[in-house]
């Protein structure tokens, strides 16, 4: 069936929109559930690691496997099977099992990757930019609304149970959305017969080789640093912010919300940034240049702040700044990948954030042990400072080398 390009648009915005509202949802409780089950807290965290193991294993299969079969067959399978699974997970006690379950869905929850990549195989070129800017908007909103109302259903007896079956029902809603609205364009490369799951499998794995990886180097180099340095911010959130200026985790939480804020403007806004700005910086050069560059300072203004007020401030600098270059760092990706790898090259891409996810916690928990909570935004201010040298070595573009000349 066919689907007008500008409806198809809103319904990736309900279906992103789904996908990070029942994740949220989820997160905040998670961890309370399992210590009520008796796990200890290197087995919570094996739980972390366990999923962003298999994430960034799969991600590059899942990916590549769309540019194989179709975005649409790929959307709808993975989100059958994550939707079973986290109904499972309300319904089970053990943690072995849930152990099981979590690795299940790293290794099929990339919606995010693959409704990415619809946007670049259907959107026209000149559009991408601000779509990208207002889907991190939606993760911002999702984000921003989750943890609230999953905080109130944990509440209830049996609260875990209740958010593990919404999440559930919420991520069964986009397998309607994917198979109604989400339909490929006619794309001749496809296989006309099909193939078995070896073959399949087999000729993923050679799409992947053929990929010009030394292209994508730098783009995913940033891309590490950048999220390694924000996991090193959100490493034990609520207690350093407790710690250092005695507050309730009520108004804790309230910083988050307030962060998401700025990240939901900031995604609105992109476009005219980008056009008032950075016209002709088609290499993205100074805008990354200048993006870690501000991140740099709100991490050391952020490490140097005794007042809330002040931290509030930094905090504005730095999540405008993060958000700032996710967008540009997704857009740059993706104009740089052939029609025929956008899938396997974001997965990759979400394969490169797994894997700050998987170090980060434990770099983090070293230097907060042996140099004290706060040590770690100093680090996060050395790593997007890396962030700028790594910018800084990007291609110029003519009007730069005219600039210099």
């Amino acid at each position: 069936m066919t689907v007008n390009i500008d409806r198809k648009i809103r319904w990736i915005y309900v279906a992103s929109f789904l996908d990070l509202f029942a994740v949220s949802l989820i997160l905040p409780s998670m961890s309370a559930y399992l210590k009520s089950l008796g796990a200890s807290y290197f087995l919570i965290g094996g739980m972390t690691s366990i999923y962003a193991c298999t994430q960034l294993i799969s991600g590059p299969l899942i990916g590549s496997w769309s540019d194989k079969i179709g975005r649409q067959n790929i959307f709808i399978v993975t989100y059958m099977i994550v939707s079973c699974c986290y109904l499972l997970l309300g319904l089970i006690n053990s943690l072995y099992a849930i152990l099981i379950v979590r690795a299940v869905i790293g290794i099929f929850k990339h919606g995010q990757v693959l409704l990415r990549t619809i946007v670049t195989d259907q959107v026209p070129l000149e559009k991408q930019t601000q779509l990208f800017g207002q889907l991190k908007s939606v993760a911002a909103i999702s984000f921003t609304l989750g943890p609230a109302i999953g905080g109130h259903l944990t509440e209830f007896d049996n609260g875990f149970t209740y958010i593990c079956c919404c999440a559930g029902i919420l991520l069964g809603i986009n397998i309607v959305i994917g198979y109604l609205y989400l339909n490929d364009l006619p794309n001749k490369k496809l296989p006309k017969k099909v193939k078995s799951l070896k073959e399949n499998i087999v000729e993923v794995v050679r799409s992947l080789s053929d990929v010009n990886w030394f292209t994508f180097g730098k783009i995913f180099a940033l891309k590490f640093i950048l999220d390694m340095s924000a996991g090193l911010f959100h490493s034990n959130y609520n207690l350093k912010l407790q710690n250092r200026f005695d507050i309730s985790p009520k108004l804790s939480g309230y910083t988050i919300a307030f962060q998401s804020f700025i990240g939901v403007i900031t995604g609105i806004f992109i476009d005219y940034i980008n056009n008032k700005f950075y016209k002709n910086d088609v290499n993205y050069r100074r805008r990354n240049i200048h993006g870690f560059m501000f991140t740099s300072i709100a991490y050391l203004g952020i490490f140097f702040t005794t007042h809330l007020t002040i931290f509030l401030l930094w905090t504005t600098i730095l999540t405008s700044g993060r958000m700032f270059l996710r967008i540009i760092l997704t857009d740059m990706l993706m104009k740089k990948c052939p029609p025929s790898q956008t899938g396997s090259i974001a997965g990759s891409a979400n394969s490169i954030s797994n894997l700050a996810r998987l170090i980060t916690p434990l770099t983090a928990g070293f230097f907060e042990d042996y140099w004290g909570i706060n040590s770690v935004n100093f680090l996060a201010a050395i790593v997007a400072t890396i962030g700028i040298i790594v910018s800084w070595n990007i291609e110029r573009t003519t009007e730069d080398r005219e600039k210099i000349s």
